[in-house]
């Protein structure tokens, strides 16, 4: 016997909360798709917790005619006043191009109505918006105690975010990427009490292009007393100097694509700080002053323009502590370029156990062994050559790197000989200072259970050769030579995890 179409339809046995959960894992779009279901699921659609909205460029057709025709459907089961609220153009929805005007309906229909709170808005535009939307938008998540504000927005002019976004209590993450501007002019009072991440990407760049001035960033800052993660990706050149002591995360990339500026200090005081991520590609030096390390554990610098060397030194002193630090091949070149490198010997990196550095050319080999000299406690060493700028470069016919010769040094870095335990080398060739560099480190560490080679495929055979030539044989040593080229391919698909999003 055929079971009834009830005992079928489990789905609709499920509480609205659990089924309420499962949409949240499907896109904003499929889940408000289920309207036509039934009037439980047009009611199940205004409880998602996190909305995403993409909105075209106005010649861009992305969705299908299927599509369009699903979404229709769900509006005429509304009232009139709502399909009226969705035609008005004052809101912002102009019928003179389908899919833009389906796309702006759509955030409507799910947004403006909407009574229940939400945990999430996201919002992603290229030209497919105006700025007033935009404003009714983020105005609207805040009357419902958003707690993730997201906005990706390059439009045709900047968006000026409402005044009560300075004081929400509720938001704890901000996300603010393209043509937005905060409020960020000192004479608005900021205090986001809740407030834990915030990320600022372009915002201050496009300000320059629109305002013709930089703001100010201390005020915002210094009204978010509890933020843990700041990420900061733009131009800055006026100073910064303000104090965070809850937070644990901070990732700088800032650049100033003109050398007529000086770029002023950056002075932050975290106390709490687990990560520091520090790049800058800026056309003039800038001093970083960033004091109460002692709790960092991960580190990673790259900076293009050559500081004064007390400036990165200083710098380098305060990661003393750290167990995870990475190099850029332009701040490791600095170091080998400086006079003063009998500095260095008073550095000592007590407990790094992680640490990879990027090579170009005229870096100095001899340095890098120096620097193994006060990483007593390392454990991991890993070296790429033909990094710029963060970018690996695959140059078959690039010369030796390297300002001088290979000279085995006639102290052999403690690391080796007592807790050295894996090797790596991304972008070796079959270039004599090389090979010796890494048969020096393969035949010194005692310890070592690992060596990974990546090279070019075409030169593959020879490197593996010429390493193997003359190595220690150990039924403990494993040797794992790959191609850079397969290498390169795979760390593309994992790049996205390897930063905030």
């Amino acid at each position: 016997m055929a079971c009834s179409d009830e005992k079928h339809d489990r789905l609709s046995n499920l509480s609205d909360d659990l089924i309420c959960h499962i949409c949240s894992f499907l896109s904003t779009k499929e889940s408000y798709r289920t309207c036509v279901l039934s009037k439980r699921w047009e009611s199940i659609c205004t409880k998602i917790p996190n909305l995403h909205f993409q909105l075209p460029e106005i010649s861009d057709p992305v969705m299908s005619k299927e599509e369009i025709k699903s979404l229709q459907l769900a509006f005429q089961r509304r009232s009139d006043n709502i399909v009226k609220l969705m035609l008005d153009s004052k809101m912002g929805c102009q019928p003179h191009d389908v899919h833009l005007w389906v796309s702006k309906a759509f955030v409507n229909f799910a947004l403006l109505r909407r009574t229940e709170n939400i945990r999430k808005l996201r919002l992603d535009s290229e030209k497919g918006c105006q700025s007033h939307d935009v404003h009714m938008w983020v105005s609207k998540a805040l009357d419902l105690k958003v707690q993730e504000l997201d906005l990706d927005l390059f439009l045709h002019e900047k968006v000026l975010l409402p005044l009560q976004l300075s004081t929400c209590e509720s938001l704890v993450v901000l996300k603010l990427r393209g043509r937005i501007q905060p409020t960020l002019n000192s004479s608005f009072h900021v205090y986001l009490p809740s407030l834990k991440i915030l990320h600022l990407r372009e915002t201050v760049t496009y300000s320059m292009f629109d305002d013709g001035m930089e703001y100010d960033l201390n005020n915002f800052l210094s009204g978010c007393p509890h933020l843990e993660e700041l990420l900061l990706h733009d131009t800055f050149a006026l100073p910064i100097n303000t104090s965070f002591h809850l937070l644990k995360r901070l990732f700088l990339l800032l650049y100033m694509p003109t050398s007529s500026i000086k770029c002023c200090p950056l002075q932050i005081n975290a106390p709490s700080l687990e990560v520091l991520h520090v790049g800058d590609v800026s056309l003039t030096p800038r001093k970083y002053d960033l004091t109460n390390l002692s709790t960092l554990d991960e580190a990673a610098i790259c900076i293009c323009k050559r500081p004064d060397f007390n400036n990165l030194y200083t710098l380098l002193k305060g990661l003393s502590n750290v167990k995870t630090l990475a190099l850029g091949s332009k701040t490791f070149h600095f170091l080998s370029m400086e006079d003063k490198l009998d500095s260095l010997h008073l550095l000592t990196f007590h407990n790094l156990l992680f640490l990879t550095v990027e090579i170009s050319e005229n870096c100095s080999w001899n340095m890098l062994i120096n620097f193994l000299q006060n990483a007593p406690k390392l454990k991991d060493l890993a070296i790429a050559v033909g990094v710029q700028c963060g970018k690996f470069e695959i140059n078959s016919r690039r010369k030796e790197v390297g300002n001088s010769r290979w000279v085995e040094p006639s102290v052999t870095p403690a690391c080796l000989t007592t807790s050295l335990i894996t090797f790596e080398f991304k972008g070796i060739q079959n270039i004599k200072t090389e090979l010796d560099f890494t048969r020096y480190i393969v035949s010194h560490s005692t310890k070592l259970q690992k060596v990974k080679i990546f090279t070019l495929s075409s030169k593959k055979r020879r490197v593996e050769k010429s390493l193997r030539k003359g190595s220690k044989k150990s039924s403990l040593l494993v040797w794992d030579i790959n191609s850079i080229e397969d290498h390169l391919d795979s760390s593309k698909i994992s790049m996205k995890t390897t930063q905030p999003s």
